[in-house]
């Protein structure tokens, strides 16, 4: 089959790669789609860790075309959503529930062969079956979706509050819907480029600020009369998680959402967190919430389409690492 193979140091190798045979209870599915996701820039810029080498590429759909067990649940032809996370379910995490920690966990497109090929062999646990009719482009949503679910989780929205999102890329514009759907009154998105913040109104956001706009801190905090309930930053920067300690209202909550390098480190006065009694959660993989992703992506509760901003062959995937454009919302690789 044909393959993305990543070496390591910025290095991806178009390659004819050997397909194992299949052990109990896996299944081969045909790659239709693969969302490029931060954390693969991460790894190829070297920031994050992965096996090398290795196939990346961990937001993915496919059909099933075959499978190591005649009696599985899945049948030939099934459409699939792939959840990456393989939890072992027995240590001393996972017994307790916290399987996001486990100390064996493994992920399909970091540390074994992911999407970003023709075909790809992945525990049957791992498949969750969408209609026959839904559009695999965007079943590839449901894992970074699975992952804002638990953000919203530690976020506890309830009915009424102020809401905003710090970043409008595709986490940030998953997060603006999910918001409204939790029942916030206002939900304020920052967001520098222009496009993402028109697409952040058109799906739900009540207004979008520019950070670069000197007056923005004293505007939003105008407009929420200095009441803020939760800001989940989507960004991953030392910088937007200090501005979401800055905009934060008393007694507010902050979800440090995005990944940020392994080099950013931030700075709190203590005296400040003190007097407005903030609360900063982090918010990790996607533990118990692949399903309930993959169900909204289905019942067409969340808009997915009008994030997919280019579609590239996977011979072309070196020109999505090579000349990534910042406009960019949700690269996805195909399989023509």
């Amino acid at each position: 089959m044909h393959a993305a193979l990543f070496k390591g140091n910025k290095e991806i190798v178009l390659c004819d790669y050997s397909l194992r045979k299949l052990e109990k209870n896996e299944v081969l599915i045909k790659v239709t789609c693969c969302g490029v996701c931060g954390t693969d820039r991460h790894i190829y810029e070297g920031l994050a860790p992965s096996a090398i080498p290795v196939i990346l590429g961990h937001e993915y759909s496919g059909i099933v075309v075959e499978k190591a067990d005649p009696d599985s649940e899945f049948q030939i032809g099934d459409k699939v959503a792939v959840n990456p996370n393989i939890y072992c379910g027995h240590c001393d995490y996972c017994k307790i529930g916290k399987v996001n920690f486990c100390k064996n966990h493994k992920a399909l497109g970091v540390t074994l062969n992911g999407g970003f090929a023709e075909y790809s062999i992945i525990p049957a646990t791992q498949a969750y079956r969408v209609p026959e009719y839904f559009d695999l482009a965007l079943a590839a949503f449901a894992e970074p979706l699975s992952c804002c679910l638990r953000g919203i989780q530690h976020a506890d929205i309830k009915a009424g509050n102020t809401v905003i999102i710090i970043g409008g890329g595709t986490i940030g514009l998953l997060m603006v819907q999910l918001v409204k759907n939790a029942g916030a009154s206002k939900i304020i998105l920052i967001e520098p480029d222009p496009v993402k913040r028109n697409i952040g109104i058109e799906l739900g956001a009540d207004s979008a600020f520019n950070p670069s706009d000197d007056t923005m801190a004293e505007e939003i905090k105008n407009s929420v009369n200095s009441r803020t309930d939760v800001i989940i930053e989507c960004v991953g920067k030392s910088s937007t998680v200090q501005l979401a300690v800055q905009l934060a209202g008393k007694g507010g909550k902050i979800v440090i959402f995005g990944l940020a390098p392994s080099d950013h480190n931030v700075t709190f006065n203590l005296q400040y967190l003190f007097h407005n009694e903030l609360t900063i959660l982090n918010s990790y993989l996607n533990p118990f919430t692949f399903g309930p992703a993959v169900n909204l992506l289905v019942s067409g509760k969340i808009n997915v389409r009008k994030l997919i901003s280019d579609k590239i062959v996977l011979k072309n995937i070196n020109s999505v690492f090579l000349n990534y454009a910042i406009s960019s919302i949700k690269q996805q690789i195909i399989n023509n």
